[in-house]
């Protein structure tokens, strides 16, 4: 969950007006110009009202969105909604949202306002208890919309004298002279003096009180003192006021005119970058801007300094994800970048550089996918998604890239299998097949990835039709291995038909290939063959299978397609009453499963723990488990999965009801759903150590001291220790995933961007 800065310095008064306008509006948009401060106080009013919206904040980045399919994307990703229905991906999100208590917080919304004021005034309509506070640089014109005009922050009156600081050592009633010190603490590691007051508050009242503008010029305290920074600004200023745009408003030149100055105090190097890396969708890491941004004006080997040299100068906001340092422009400065960019004939060769630096990454992902290094690719796709759509939308939109197109879309299945954005995908995979006829061996991989598609969502005619075509195409290819590939694509759809005799047909044509039977991706067809044989009860060919799948693993290395193999072995064990041997294989499934993502696993695992607990006679903790699942389908998106699963979901309800009585049932399901999401999981796996965080609706009053739960302030005075993820799993006694989840939510509850901001918070709260 992003933000533009890492505390809040502004009025208080703002916060409380927004707030109260929450209460009487559904919808709030904070308007203003870019850096005036709307996302911070956006994310600090959704801080202070998390409590009253039992099913959370979520926070949604828009910038990055510039069409309605993008928009949408944008949604269901920031929602985690995984859906595979096939349903149109506005009415996934509406029935998400559904009957949620949620403040939902559109951030950025400028640049794409009607199709946002469109989907909003579905969510008013459709979700009578989503709130949307909405940032945008100008209102949306939504149905019953409440504008508020978020003020530039509160700068000593000139008329007041000497700049109106000289009567306090420290004028903490002014918020922007606050925000100046504390940036110039951060940049400088120096306190302003009580001299250099009124310089500052000269400073700031040419800054026109904006915030981004005051914090670019607090990090030249690196280097000039407030006064040297005043008349250096006013020279400068002077000597640009001829080219600065007389039509702007005030505030906009003000802004305009701040981030040109902190331009030309760059290097040339920096300001390269600077407009080069405004291609990014979002954040990016050091790796890609070497590969994007470089050239003969830009060696590589001086990125890695250039990107130091930005971020010091707060340019660039430096962010933890998925264990990797990131980079991400400020949306404010991104636009300012482009512009630089396509003033100098660059914007296309930049766009066209960044598609081919992710589609090689893909295409190599794809080729490494199965090896020992599969689950670093399976983060690189969750992190990378943002620059992955736009390296898409390059090729679908741009003449002449159709095979590109085709290359990259096919590439990115392992994504899609997992369950995540398959509605997108499938859009994709359908336009790059429509632009590029062409029979090549990317049309023949993107027509097997849309089969794969349509055959998890029971869409059976159009997966047919795709394999039908797959197979003509390998067939002119004169390509054993990739009739093979069709031939498992095959035994998937009869799986999701629930015909067991025609999986193990396919599967067997397959593995008839000798490459296919002998290579690693014959880990991707047994998990199908391993449940084929166990739900039509041939209980040793299941086992065999399972540890033919083993095999493949440990060969090669990858364990993504594990969690089916192990699905299919807990269904196995089931079947010969071995109980405990179920609930093993299910908790292995869902810690494999968790850390690649594969959201539809976690939730068929969690099924597979509730029947064998019944069976062993543990029916209280059964019904808890039916609650957490449902904390866990909820947290993670993913909706009833199939009529089947949902049948069993309900029979398991109905037995446990009459085996417990309902109000002990009920408290059961209660005291499971109350769990939070990584407790739930935890819970699940059997380890111990965490308490239910009950949300607002489970009927908890208790006010905590701060914004962190008990456990969060724990991990983070570990953090601040210097202890690493897997150092407070092991002092926790917890998983190192669940850490990881811990210290995301800290960031994000905190608006922190890294590891030492939490450590200084812990230090001055004595966490």
């Amino acid at each position: 969950m992003p933000v533009e800065l890492t505390t809040f310095v502004g009025r208080r008064e703002d916060i409380t007006a927004v707030k109260a306008a929450l209460s009487e509006f559904r919808a709030v948009t904070l308007t203003g110009v870019g850096g005036v401060g709307k996302t911070r106080l956006a994310m600090r009013v959704a801080d202070e009202l998390r409590r009253a919206f039992a099913d959370g904040v979520w926070f949604v980045d828009l910038s990055a969105a510039t069409t309605r399919a993008a928009l949408e994307a944008s949604l269901i990703e920031g929602l985690q909604i995984h859906d595979g229905s096939g349903r149109e991906a506005v009415d996934v999100i509406l029935d998400f949202l559904g009957e949620r208590q949620v403040l939902l917080l559109l951030d950025n919304c400028e640049q794409i306002v009607a199709e946002a004021a469109f989907l909003i005034n579905g969510v008013i309509r459709r979700a009578p208890r989503v709130r949307i506070l909405a940032t945008s640089r100008e209102r949306l014109w939504i149905t019953g919309e409440c504008v508020w005009r978020v003020p530039p922050l509160p700068v000593p009156d000139p008329d007041l004298g000497g700049g109106g600081a000289q009567s306090s050592p420290a004028p903490t009633q002014y918020p922007a002279l606050v925000l100046f010190a504390e940036r110039a603490a951060a940049a400088s590691g120096t306190l302003v003096n009580k001299e250099d007051w009124d310089d500052v508050a000269r400073l700031c009242r040419r800054m026109d009180g904006l915030p981004l503008a005051i914090e670019l010029a607090a990090v030249q305290t690196r280097v000039f003192s407030p006064g040297q920074l005043v008349r250096r600004y006013d020279e400068w200023l002077a000597s640009m006021m001829g080219t600065l745009d007389r039509t702007v408003p005030d505030r906009h030149r003000t802004l305009e005119a701040a981030i040109d100055w902190s331009h030309e105090l760059c290097t040339p190097f920096e300001r390269l970058l600077w407009s080069r890396a405004s291609v990014f969708a979002g954040r990016f890491g050091p790796d890609a801007a070497e590969g994007v941004c470089s050239d003969e004006d830009l060696p590589q080997e001086e990125v890695l300094d250039t990107l130091a040299g930005l971020m010091d100068k707060s340019i660039l906001v430096p962010e933890e994800h998925l264990g990797e340092l990131q980079y991400r422009l400020l949306q404010t400065l991104a636009d300012y970048g482009r512009t630089r960019l396509r003033a100098a004939g660059e914007e296309e060769t930049l766009a066209r550089r960044h598609r081919d630096w992710y589609l090689q990454r893909t295409e190599e992902m794809a080729t490494r996918w199965w090896g020992p290094d599969q689950l670093e690719w399976s983060r690189w796709l969750r992190r990378e998604y943002g620059n992955l759509r736009s390296a898409v939308e390059y090729c679908l939109t741009t003449p002449g890239e159709g095979q590109a197109g085709l290359r990259l879309t096919a590439a990115l299945l392992p994504r899609w299998h997992a369950g995540a954005e398959t509605s997108e995908g499938r859009l994709w995979l359908e336009r790059a097949l429509a632009a590029d006829t062409e029979p090549t061996l990317a049309r023949a991989m993107a027509l097997r990835s849309l089969a794969s598609i349509c055959a998890s969502r029971a869409d059976h005619a159009p997966a047919e039709a795709a394999l039908r075509e797959c197979h003509s195409v390998a067939r002119h290819l004169n390509d054993p291995l990739m009739v093979a590939r069709a031939h498992s694509t095959e035994a998937e759809l009869e799986a999701n038909r629930a015909d067991y005799a025609a999986v193990l047909a396919r599967a067997n044509q397959a593995l008839a290939c000798p490459e296919y039977a002998r290579g690693p991706e014959r880990a991707q067809v047994l998990p199908t063959v391993i449940i084929a044989h166990a739900l039509l009860g041939h209980y040793g060919e299941a086992v065999s299978a399972h540890e033919d799948a083993v095999r493949c693993s440990v060969e090669f290395g990858g364990r993504a397609d594990l969690v089916w193999a192990l699905a299919g072995r807990a269904i196995a064990e089931y079947g010969v009453g071995d109980h405990q041997a179920v609930i093993r294989y299910a908790r292995e499934c869902i810690r494999i499963a968790r850390d690649y993502d594969n959201v539809i696993a976690v939730a068929t695992a969690y099924l597979l723990l509730v029947r064998s607990w019944v069976a062993e006679g543990d029916f209280e903790r059964a019904a808890e488990l039916l609650g957490a699942r449902r904390r866990v389908c909820e947290e993670l998106g993913v909706p009833a999965l199939n009529e089947e699963q949902s049948l069993l979901n309900d029979a398991l309800a109905t037995q446990l009801k009459a085996k417990l009585g309902g109000r002990t049932f009920e408290a059961a399901v209660a005291r499971g759903y109350a769990f939070d999401f990584d407790a739930a999981i935890d819970h699940a796996l059997g380890i111990e150590g965490d308490e239910p965080e009950r949300s607002a609706d489970a009927g908890t009053t208790d006010a905590e001291p701060g914004p962190l739960t008990a456990r969060e302030q724990q991990v983070a005075g570990l953090v601040a220790r210097g202890l690493s993820n897997r150092k407070i799993a092991e002092e926790l006694v917890i998983s190192p995933r669940t850490v990881e989840g811990h210290v995301d939510h800290i960031l994000t509850k905190l608006g922190f961007t890294s590891r030492a901001h939490i450590a200084a918070w812990a230090a001055r709260h004595g966490a």
